[in-house]
């Protein structure tokens, strides 16, 4: 878990799988729709003993159409026969019939997303003679769709990445405290993945690049102690004589240490440095 890119990495692939498996379980709700209006709406036309569209009712659609400006009309006409054959009960209240005359003004009417259609099926009309294309659709919300869709999957499957989440971070947590409380030593903690050193308080303690390898070179001995041919070879391993470098390294590096930890850096006559708790100095 030190690799933060894997748990947000597996959080990711589990909520966009929930996402891919909810949109597909809408689209499939659709199909399922559409093809429970196909199958009412043949049931319909194959049962009907009379004129599916009555007379007064294609007089009236004409004069509309007559009048409309593009010649465009849209009646829904509710039909107690298609509402019977829908295999979904949940459809009855929400689904209509609709019919156009099929002649040189025709055209094909065009529906939004708020309904679901079925095909167009063309039939002769009993008394009058008219060539319709009937329609069957359902005005359903989003929302509803979504209702009526299997959605156990994609939850299951975003219930999963949320909890992951809650474990990761858990984990991350109690992995970062213990690893501090570890490391502590004298008020100061190392943090790998920061590469910082946090103070008493918990903040960074802002050393200088030059500081900041001394004090890992301090804080990995085994000792939290250096002489100063060590400190040398490691700090300046190409000059000769580094004594004065390492005095005014010391030095400032004192009262960073002093300010913000329980530590102190104390010199061995000059041979070598140590970083020892202050309230344990002799």
């Amino acid at each position: 878990m030190r690799n933060r890119f894997i748990p947000v990495s597996v959080f990711m692939l589990l909520m966009m799988t929930s996402l891919f498996s909810g949109r597909h379980s809408y689209n499939v709700a659709r199909d399922e729709i559409a093809a429970d209006l196909n199958q009412a709406l043949t049931l319909t036309l194959n049962d009907r003993k009379n004129s599916i569209v009555a007379q007064d009712t294609i007089k009236a659609y004409k004069q509309l159409r007559t009048s409309s400006a593009d010649g465009r009309v849209f009646i829904a006409v509710s039909d107690e026969r298609f509402c019977r054959y829908l295999n979904d009960r949940r459809l009855k209240d929400y689904s209509f019939i609709t019919f156009d005359i099929v002649d040189d003004k025709f055209k094909n009417v065009e529906t939004d997303n708020s309904v679901i259609s079925s095909d167009t099926l063309i039939i002769t009309e009993g008394y009058g003679g008219e060539t319709l294309a009937v329609r069957g659709y359902a005005r359903l919300s989003s929302a509803a769709i979504f209702g009526m869709s299997d959605q156990r999957t994609s939850s299951v499957l975003a219930i999963s990445a949320f909890l992951w989440a809650l474990f990761s971070f858990m984990y991350i947590r109690r992995h970062n405290s213990s690893s501090a409380e570890a490391d502590a030593f004298g008020g100061m903690c190392y943090s790998e993945t920061d590469n910082c050193f946090y103070g008493s308080d918990g903040s960074p303690i802002r050393f200088t690049p030059m500081q900041q390898q001394l004090m890992m070179m301090f804080w990995n001995s085994p000792n939290h102690s250096l002489t100063k041919e060590e400190i040398c070879a490691g700090l300046w391993p190409k000059k000769e004589d580094a004594n004065d470098t390492l005095y005014t390294l010391i030095k400032r590096i004192k009262p960073v240490v002093e300010t913000h930890t329980e530590l102190r850096i104390i010199s061995d006559r000059g041979r070598s440095y140590s970083m020892k708790i202050r309230n344990l100095c002799s």
